[in-house]
């Protein structure tokens, strides 16, 4: 009998979970955080996740799906930011904590938690979009924001860092927390009491486990290849290593944390390791009592 996929596995999770949280009489909107390093395959699953509930839970209840890249600072504002932290190799363009617009985040979620719109015209809830191949690749916000009908009772957020969580000064993590890290810790902070630690947040968790991060090399240059057979543009392997190391003193600092903890959800966690071919090798569910 085949081993059941990462897409298998977060269905069941999903429709086992999501029926005992409503029927408890909640009201308040339920979230999906689902994290995973890049190329796990986190994005694709969160959409087939959300075509899934849409299908399932079809006039019962309002589905959302959106990615914290989504919230990424205009193009003109990463460079002032750029400009401020000209020092920091780090937050020199898109990409890790610090560089997402958080008052549009925290307005988007305040609003789906009040289960209000967040647009003065009318009750609709809108959602950033962001276009990555703006500015020969650096990226910009879309003019167009997507709209969607309110109350949302189900919102789907994925991301690659979701779920990390800053540490303090320590001699346990003074080997990492150096350098350019140390601001991009200190802006982790307003993430984490935003989302996945917010006590006022209901949640399950998603986490994509590789049995070795190394595999976000390999991952990335599949889809950039990818990427180069379809439009004949993208990085070379040579950029995409590169493009790679910027993000790897954060995977060493936060994510076998994240891993370990199985506590994305406040109310449950799925955790499955991956290998390689993004084939499931292992999966734990844990309850928050």
């Amino acid at each position: 009998m085949p081993h059941m996929t990462i897409v298998e596995h977060s269905f069941e999770f999903v429709d086992t979970y999501i029926p005992e949280y409503f029927e408890t009489g909640a009201t308040d909107p339920l979230y999906i955080f689902v994290s995973g390093p890049q190329g796990s395959g986190k994005t694709y699953t969160s959409r087939l996740l959300y075509d899934h509930l849409v299908e399932k839970y079809k006039g019962e209840r309002k589905v959302a799906l959106t990615s914290i890249d989504d919230f990424y600072l205009t193009h003109d504002d990463q460079l002032k930011l750029s400009k401020t932290f000209s020092k920091n190799k780090l937050l020199q363009g898109r990409g890790l904590p610090g560089t997402h617009d958080m008052n549009v985040l925290n307005d988007v979620l305040n609003a789906v938690n009040q289960k209000r719109g967040n647009n003065r015209e009318e009750n609709k809830l809108l959602l950033p979009q962001y276009d990555k191949s703006k500015f020969d690749g650096e990226g910009d916000r879309c003019a167009t924001r997507l709209e969607l009908d309110v109350p949302i009772d189900i919102i789907i957020l994925e991301g690659w860092f979701i779920g990390f969580e800053a540490v303090l000064q320590g001699k346990d993590n003074d080997d990492l927390l150096k350098g350019d890290m140390v601001d991009v810790n200190a802006k982790l902070f307003m993430y984490g009491d935003l989302m996945w630690k917010n006590p006022e947040i209901n949640s399950l968790g998603i986490v994509l486990c590789a049995d070795t991060i190394q595999n976000v090399y390999t991952w990335r240059t599949q889809q950039e290849h990818d990427l180069i057979s379809k439009t004949g543009k993208g990085m070379t392997d040579e950029e995409v290593k590169s493009f790679v190391d910027r993000y790897f003193p954060c995977y060493q600092l936060y994510y076998e944390n994240l891993v370990r903890g199985e506590k994305l959800g406040s109310i449950a966690t799925l955790t499955l390791g991956i290998d390689i071919e993004r084939k499931v090798y292992s999966s734990k569910v844990r309850c928050i009592e």
